[in-house]
């Protein structure tokens, strides 16, 4: 009687793990697909070019003996 009380109850732990890892995999979809809609109806970053400065901060800058210091 033990051993089917035994195997009962890992059926339904194996169920109740398989319910879980479904609503993770549920949640995951909605969040990419969501992202995806959020991400494609964002305007495209324009780019900076190689040459200009990144930041007001790092144009204020000059290389000095290898290290980077304030003018």
């Amino acid at each position: 009687m033990s051993s089917v009380a035994r195997e009962r109850v890992r059926d339904l732990r194996a169920e109740a793990a398989a319910g879980r890892r479904a609503g993770i995999v549920r949640r995951a979809r909605a969040f990419w697909e969501e992202r995806a809609t959020v991400l494609a109806a964002r305007p495209a970053r324009r780019r900076v070019s190689a040459g200009g400065p990144r930041s007001a901060a790092q144009g204020r800058c000059v290389p000095s003996r290898g290290t980077v210091q304030a003018r």
